[in-house]
């Protein structure tokens, strides 16, 4: 069964702090949502402090919506971040970003916007490990799902079948075992698991269209 992965987008440290006390105990990981209000036009908390004070034991993926990001690995890399997920339309140095995380001994991805097509990343599948497909305009929470970029994994997938996909943006009941059928590995959720309800009634409800045998 394909992992299922919290995703944090939040605007202060008091709604960081809320949302990793909810995940506590239900996830091995999360993702951490960065905007800069320049390469998405929403703007989210910086992330370094809130993780440096935090003494959570998940993995952390910083999932870097911004402008030029090969200007902030460095910063990241102080951090307890264990992957690093970057857009490949948000820079023209990517191979210069992709080497600066993995000096850093971290795990790199390259993140794709629902329009922009895989052949932009062909150079750099030998170099990341693993590639992040959005569903979504990235930036907030709740947008609407693009449904042409389940066709877009599954072209990935059958030219790069040993890659890891990740996905992101509207991932609910509807649209997960849809993802899997088409190659995803990995289903990162935010706006389903958090929007005013239970995590772990929400985690149930994804497991239990995942794998049917779920009990």
């Amino acid at each position: 069964m394909a992992e299922i992965i919290p995703s944090i987008l939040v605007k202060t440290s008091a709604e960081f702090n809320e949302k990793l006390s909810q995940i506590g105990g239900h996830f091995s990981a999360f993702h951490l949502d960065i905007a800069d209000g320049i390469f998405v036009p929403n703007t989210t908390i910086e992330g370094f402090t809130e993780l440096e004070r935090s003494d959570t034991d998940l993995a952390v993926a910083a999932h870097l919506m911004v402008s030029k990001p090969e200007n902030h690995i460095s910063r990241w890399l102080e951090t307890n971040v264990e992957r690093i997920i970057f857009h490949v339309e948000a820079t023209d140095k990517v191979m210069e970003t992709i080497a600066a995380i993995k000096d850093g001994d971290c795990e790199a991805g390259i993140a794709l916007n629902p329009q922009t097509p895989i052949e932009k990343i062909a150079d750099y599948m030998e170099a990341v490990d693993f590639v992040h497909f959005m569903t979504v305009e990235p930036g907030f929470y709740g947008s609407p799902f693009v449904e042409s970029v389940i066709e877009k994994i599954k072209e990935f997938h059958y030219f790069y079948p040993d890659k890891l996909i990740s996905v992101d943006g509207h991932v609910d009941t509807e649209t997960a075992p849809q993802l899997v059928a088409a190659g995803a590995s990995e289903l990162v959720v935010g706006h389903d698991l958090f929007d005013g309800k239970s995590v772990t009634e929400e985690l149930a409800k994804l497991k239990a269209v995942l794998n049917p045998n779920f009990q």
